[in-house]
């Protein structure tokens, strides 16, 4: 087994859908991407008017407006991003811990991601198991109680950068199969639909302002995952 090469650096990664050619992989949610055409042809104003489509929404700010916790978790995973296979297992306990937390934080309310959500923190159980880890849990009591649209957004925005990185790490693995967590997951039609879902609301609104600070606890509680969960010395 190795590493994947220095050049394959990971990162909390975007759906780069809009973005081709780039390489961006995921450890827990960078998000936010141009919903896709389906090969349709968008048609272009001219002269002074554009087109609404061309105008930035909502999430563009939301973008922008979480990025330091975005950052923040990102570096959290630096272990990971520096010698991937190593910490394979560690990144699943962390996944496995965000992810549940992130269930619990919209147990009450359903989103658009709460089928693919409930799909990967199965996935993880089976994963952490099998590695003979008990990943820690953040605790009930001191969970926020998040909006499901800043949810779906942390959720299905992270789908196309995990993609890429089911990919290079089927390449660096070889035959070995990889953990159930990274197996293929249709995401693409709920992400358009969440993108639209953003861009429809008022930046200045009070729902929008709550997303934003949802969406900022959020990232918090991939950094929190990164810290409860012990990381182990790596044997390879």
């Amino acid at each position: 087994m190795t590493d994947l090469p220095p050049s394959a650096a990971l990162t909390i990664s975007e759906d780069t859908a809009a973005h081709p050619g780039r390489r961006n992989l995921s450890t827990a949610p960078k998000v936010d991407a141009a919903p896709e055409t389906d090969g349709r042809q968008v048609q272009r104003s001219r002269g002074p008017q554009r087109h609404l489509q061309d105008q930035p929404g909502f999430r563009s700010e939301l973008r922008r407006a979480t990025r330091p916790e975005h950052d923040t978790a990102e570096l959290a995973f630096a272990p990971f991003h520096q010698r991937p296979l190593p910490h394979l297992a560690w990144f699943l306990a962390c996944q496995h811990t965000a992810l549940h937390a992130l269930a619990d934080t919209c147990r009450l309310e359903s989103g658009r991601a709460t089928a693919l959500l409930a799909d990967l923190t199965a996935a993880l159980r089976a994963d952490c198991a099998d590695n003979g880890d008990r990943p820690a849990a953040i605790s009930a009591d001191t969970l926020p109680q998040l909006h499901p649209l800043a949810v779906d957004y942390l959720v299905l925005g992270s789908r196309m950068g995990n993609e890429v990185l089911r990919r290079r790490l089927s390449e660096a693995t070889g035959q070995m199969a990889l953990p159930a967590y990274f197996a293929p997951r249709d995401h693409l039609a709920t992400w358009r639909a969440t993108c639209t879902d953003l861009d429809q609301l008022p930046p200045k609104s009070a729902l929008a302002q709550r997303i934003v600070a949802d969406t900022r606890k959020g990232f918090d509680l991939f950094e929190t995952a990164a810290q409860l969960n012990p990381l182990k010395t790596p044997t390879i």
